[in-house]
C-alpha cells in the first residue's frame, strides 16, 4: 500500500504591506506607547528603590552581618587541636561556603572582608605545591581548546594561573574578551568583503536620509507645530488652577524639546493635543520612517536597560514590581519575612556553636559528603 506524505512547504516571508503614511502612524503610536511604558517603569523603579532603602536594606545588612558573625565563630574553632583532620576539612569547607556568600552578597559594603580573609588564610594556608610539567601542558591544552591560542602565555604564567584563582579568572576573562573581539572582527571583515557595494549603497541612503531629516528639523513646518502647541498649552490661557499647573509642566516639556531639537517629542505632543492624524509629505516619509524606527530601537534598548536584572535598580524592579499597590506590599512583606527567618537561623546557629561537640554535630553531614568524595576518587 502506497504511503502518502504531506508535501513540505517553505514558510512564506512576511513583507511590510503598509503604506508609508500608515507606517508613520504605526511608528508614532509605538513610540508613544514605549515612552509611556518607560515613564511608568522609571517612576515605579524610583519609588521601589526609595522604599527598598527604608524597609529592606537595613534588614539585608542585619542578615549579612549575622552571616559574618557566624563565620567568625566558625573560625574560632579552626586552630583547635582536638578537632581532627577530617572535621577540620569539613569546617574549612563550611567556612569557604560562607565566604562565597559574603563576597557575592550585593550589600556587603559594611563588612571588613579583607580582615576576615586574612584570618582564614592564617589558619588555612594554601600549600605551595608546584604543578608538574605534564600538568602545565594539560592545562595549556585545556585553555587552548576553550579560548583559542595561548601561545603568548609562558609556562610560568600558566603555573601562576593554576596556583592563584584570582589570576586565573582575570586571565580567562581577558582571553574570552579577546576571542569575542576576534570573532566580531572576522564577521565584519567577511561581511564587508562579500557585500562591499551593498554597504556603500546603504551608507549613501543613510546619508540622504539624514540630509532630509536635517532639513525637516530646520523647516517652517516644525516651527508651525511648535507654535500651535504653545498656543494651546500655554498656562496663561488656562482659567482653571488645576489645569494651569498641568499645562505649565507640558510647556516646560515642550520648551525643552524645542531647545534639544527633539522633533519626536514635539510631533508626539502634536498628535496628542492637536491633530492625531497629522503626517508629513509623502516625499519625506521614507526618511521620517527610518528615523522613527531608529527612535523605536533606542527606546526599546532604554526599556531593556531599566529592566536589566543585573543592575540593582533592575533587580529591585523585577523582585518587587507589580501592577497594584497590594501586590507590591505583599512582595515587600514576604521578602522581609524571609529575611527575618534567615537572620534568626544564622543567629541561632551562632549561639549554638559554643562547643566542639555541637560543632561536630553540624559538621557530620559535610564530613560524610567529603568522605564519599574521597572514596569516589580512590575508586576511580
Amino acid at each position: 500500500m502506497a504511503q502518502h506524505r504531506l508535501a513540505k512547504t517553505k514558510p512564506i516571508p512576511k513583507f511590510n504591506t503598509m503604506e508609508p503614511q500608515q507606517q508613520f502612524q504605526a511608528h508614532c503610536a509605538t513610540i508613544e506607547a514605549l515612552q509611556r511604558t518607560i515613564t511608568t517603569q522609571h517612576q515605579q523603579q524610583q519609588a521601589l528603590m526609595a522604599r527598598f532603602r527604608v524597609e529592606v536594606l537595613p534588614v539585608e545588612h542585619q542578615y549579612i552581618q549575622a552571616v559574618y558573625d557566624k563565620t567568625i565563630r566558625l573560625l574560632s574553632f579552626a586552630d583547635k587541636k582536638s578537632l581532627g583532620k577530617y572535621n577540620r576539612d569539613a569546617l574549612f569547607s563550611w567556612i569557604e561556603d560562607e565566604f562565597d556568600e559574603l563576597l557575592h552578597h550585593p550589600f556587603n559594603e559594611n563588612l571588613d572582608l579583607d580582615a576576615l580573609r586574612q584570618r582564614f588564610s592564617a589558619v588555612n594556608p594554601t600549600p605551595d605545591i608546584k604543578p608538574t610539567q605534564d600538568e602545565v601542558d594539560d592545562f595549556r591544552q585545556y585553555v587552548n581548546e576553550q579560548y583559542g591560542s595561548v601561545g603568548d602565555l609562558s609556562d610560568k604564567e600558566l603555573t601562576e594561573m593554576m596556583l592563584d584563582p584570582e589570576k586565573l579568572f582575570n586571565t580567562i576573562d581577558r582571553l574570552f574578551s579577546e576571542s569575542q573581539d576576534d570573532d566580531e572582527n572576522d564577521d565584519e571583515y567577511e561581511h564587508d568583503d562579500a557585500s562591499g557595494s551593498h554597504t556603500h549603497n546603504t551608507q549613501d541612503r543613510e546619508g540622504n536620509t539624514q540630509q532630509t531629516l536635517d532639513g525637516l528639523l530646520k523647516s517652517n513646518e516644525i516651527n508651525k507645530l511648535y507654535k500651535k502647541l504653545a498656543n494651546i498649552l500655554h498656562p496663561d490661557r488656562e482659567p482653571e488652577p488645576a489645569k494651569k499647573e498641568e499645562k505649565h509642566l507640558l510647556m516646560v516639556r515642550l520648551s525643552k524639546a524645542k531647545k534639544d531639537h527633539d522633533v519626536w517629542t514635539i510631533l508626539g505632543m502634536y498628535h496628542q493635543y492637536v491633530d492625531p492624524t497629522f503626517h508629513f509629505s509623502l516625499a519625506d516619509m521614507p526618511a521620517i520612517n527610518a528615523q522613527l524606527q531608529h527612535r523605536i530601537d533606542a527606546l526599546t534598548a532604554e526599556l531593556a536597560e531599566i529592566k536589566d536584572p543585573h543592575s540593582l535598580p533592575g533587580m529591585i524592579l523585577e523582585k518587587f514590581g507589580g501592577k497594584t499597590a497590594k501586590s507590591i506590599d505583599n512582595k515587600f512583606k514576604k521578602h522581609n519575612a524571609q529575611l527575618q527567618q534567615m537572620i534568626w537561623d544564622q543567629t541561632q546557629q551562632c549561639q549554638e556553636l559554643r562547643s566542639l561537640a555541637v560543632l561536630k554535630r553540624y559538621l557530620a553531614p559535610r564530613r560524610a559528603e567529603l568522605d564519599f568524595e574521597r572514596q569516589m576518587m580512590d575508586y576511580y
